[in-house]
């Protein structure tokens, strides 16, 4: 008979030995996810005895993670600000970096009701549709270039009970999108695609396509930059999630009549993550 408790500190152990990312973090959620319980249970409750058949299932899904598989893409879902969303390997998997851009860019609204969003490159929709929370009264266009993307998109809209709210659009970049927007909001690909063969083996598991921007990773973000004044209101804001090291370049594609002076933003680990700037 094993505790919880015992159970993840040895998953800890063995993921902490094979150099994996927050091991504890990772230890926990496979906790929670195999007993259908949360985090804060899982510490709190960690001397209850846990069953034969649950400590099998944790130890098959530590062993897939220990093989370098992400965990999201185990257990077919990930938590973002809160909620749980589906996500496949067609998808970005959601981190922390993102949650903040969400956040900062309420900060940055010229407006506190939005009344038309869109999100551009929405993989998992969990950008969209934490907005339809947010924004109870907004129409919002969820638009990627990968039908499978919208897929799931479509599937975490319908399990959180928004899709009536998102209009969802096969598109690349704004080609297909109509009509103006108080806010657009990205988390586009920004990786150079010569360093994608450097990342981990779990970050090399998430779609190229979600991934690659081109050879200075720059690409889509210019692209965006360049077309998105043709679809914001005036005083409508563009917020961006940028990669390390490219804030003064991508700040750089702002210097146009049609813009306000841009700002950027600090993640939690103070890389300048995030730009945000408003259209005149």
């Amino acid at each position: 008979m094993i505790t919880i408790g015992q159970l993840v500190n040895n998953g800890i152990k063995k993921l902490e030995e094979a150099g994996i990312d927050e091991p504890a973090a990772n230890g926990e959620l496979i906790a929670a996810f195999v007993l259908n319980k949360s985090r804060t249970y899982i510490r709190a409750f960690g001397q209850n005895i846990i069953h034969e058949k649950e400590e099998a299932l944790f130890n098959k899904i530590l062993g897939e993670k220990l093989r370098g598989r992400p965990l999201a893409h185990i257990i077919g879902e990930a938590e973002f600000l809160g909620r749980l969303f589906s996500i496949s390997p067609t998808v970005l998997i959601p981190r922390p970096e993102t949650e903040e851009l969400i956040e900062q860019s309420l900060k940055h609204l010229s407006i506190s009701q939005p009344q038309n969003i869109l999100d551009l490159c929405t993989g998992s929709g969990c950008i969209a549709i934490s907005l339809a929370f947010l924004f109870k009264t907004a129409k919002i266009t969820s638009a990627d270039i990968s039908a499978e993307a919208l897929k799931v998109a479509l599937k975490n809209a319908q399990n959180l009970n928004v899709e009536q709210r998102i209009n969802f659009v096969k598109t690349d970049l704004f080609e297909q999108i109509e009509g103006k927007f108080d806010f657009i909001i990205s988390n586009p690909p920004y990786i150079p695609t010569d360093i994608i063969a450097t990342l981990s083996p779990e970050v090399k598991c998430e779609p190229n396509l979600a991934l690659d921007g081109g050879a200075d990773g720059l690409r889509i973000i210019e692209k965006i930059v360049k077309e998105a004044p043709k679809y914001l209101s005036k005083n409508g804001l563009l917020a961006l999630e940028i990669g390390h090291g490219q804030a003064q370049k991508v700040v750089e594609f702002f210097k146009s009549k049609e813009w306000l002076a841009p700002k950027t933003g600090k993640d939690i680990a103070g890389i300048e993550r995030f730009i945000f700037a408003q259209k005149k």
